[in-house]
């Protein structure tokens, strides 16, 4: 069976930079199991669309998520970037809540 997400990987990068502010584009390509390179050109697709705002201080880049930003599909145009992060944070935290309390 082919390995395969529900989220793009364009998802799962902005999920990562929302949950980890700091993260460098080499932590975040281990995280997301992908190429740095591949990681640099979903940062440059998603700060060219606006969802993600970037920042340097002295070498170091920092990434933010514009979280009013709309869906980008026209049937998810009344929710935002911000609303899918929080729910899949909340997914997870309530997940790791239950993991937790079963040790």
């Amino acid at each position: 069976m082919a390995d395969w997400s529900l989220l793009t990987s364009h998802g799962r990068l902005l999920l990562a930079i929302e949950n980890e502010p700091g993260l460098r584009v080499r932590d975040m390509a281990d995280r997301l199991e992908m190429s740095e390179r591949g990681v640099a050109l979903i940062l440059r697709d998603l700060r060219d669309a606006g969802y993600v705002t970037s920042r340097r201080e002295g070498r170091r880049v920092y990434y933010k998520v514009v979280p009013d930003k709309p869906m980008r599909r026209d049937s998810l145009r009344h929710q935002t970037v911000g609303q899918l992060l929080q729910l899949l944070t909340e997914a997870e935290s309530a997940r790791r809540d239950r993991s937790d309390a079963s040790n």
